[in-house]
């Protein structure tokens, strides 16, 4: 019964959201029988590569905590009108998150794979016709408050809790990029992108559809349901809130 009502939770939540995530029909596995959720089933991809492992909540809230810190660091990254200077430093912003993902074993590439495979997305990034960094009202495209913002061959940035969503391979649609991955999400956090469209954000409660990804995706497997990290190349990406600010 527990997790029929849970189940029912999940769909009421997405709905309320507006996302619609009725075809997802697999709720992930908290924990087996135990009143105290004390480790959730965690999924990361990174790229190609996916790894599932049953980590402590505490350790996940902590990366994720660590993740979202770096957020200027990654749109530094993304943003091809910042100097070589700026990028590096960002790079170097950036080792602890990557440490941190091996050490917790979400990966089995190393620092240097990883920095490079980051340097290859902010190449794969269509730089934008103006500097994308002015004002960022929050649900704004290119500085100017819209309901819904939208982006191509872009970086993105996702901190989302707590979300709804789920990501499904779509490597037949997208072979050429070598982006398996759809993913769509509800959740109350927040969303940047830059790229040939300019500079988005959309803030929660917020939809998202990314098509063509590739980058550092940590969620819970088949259904995310919780907090949701994303960072890295989008073919294309679309967000939705209920009102700009």
């Amino acid at each position: 019964m527990r997790k029929e009502v849970k189940l029912l939770a999940v769909f009421s939540v997405a709905l309320f959201l507006l996302a619609p995530l009725a075809s997802a029909t697999t709720v992930p596995v908290p924990q087996k029988n135990t009143k105290h959720h004390d480790t959730v089933r965690l999924l990361c991809i990174i790229g190609k590569q996916k790894i599932e492992k049953e980590m402590p909540t505490g350790i996940i809230d902590s990366l994720l905590l660590l993740a979202k810190s770096k957020k200027e660091a990654f749109l530094t990254i993304y943003n091809k009108y910042a100097s070589q200077e700026d990028v590096d430093k960002a790079f170097a912003d950036i080792q602890p998150f990557f440490a941190a993902l091996i050490e917790n074993g979400l990966t089995d590439k190393s620092i240097d794979e990883l920095n490079s495979e980051f340097r290859g997305i902010r190449e794969m990034i269509k730089k934008p016709k103006y500097n994308p960094f002015g004002p960022k009202p929050s649900g704004s495209w290119n500085g100017l408050p819209t309901f819904i913002v939208g982006n191509a061959v872009c970086g993105v940035f996702c901190g989302d809790a707590p979300a709804v969503g789920f990501a499904l391979g779509t490597h037949t649609l997208l072979p050429t990029l070598g982006a398996d991955l759809f993913i769509t999400w509800a959740g109350n956090g927040e969303t940047f992108s830059i790229g040939a469209l300019g500079f988005t954000t959309s803030t929660g409660p917020e939809f998202g559809v990314i098509f063509g990804f590739i980058g550092v995706l940590i969620a819970t497997p088949i259904m995310m349901v919780g907090g949701v990290f994303m960072t890295g190349f989008a073919a294309f990406y679309l967000g939705i809130g209920p009102a700009p600010f």
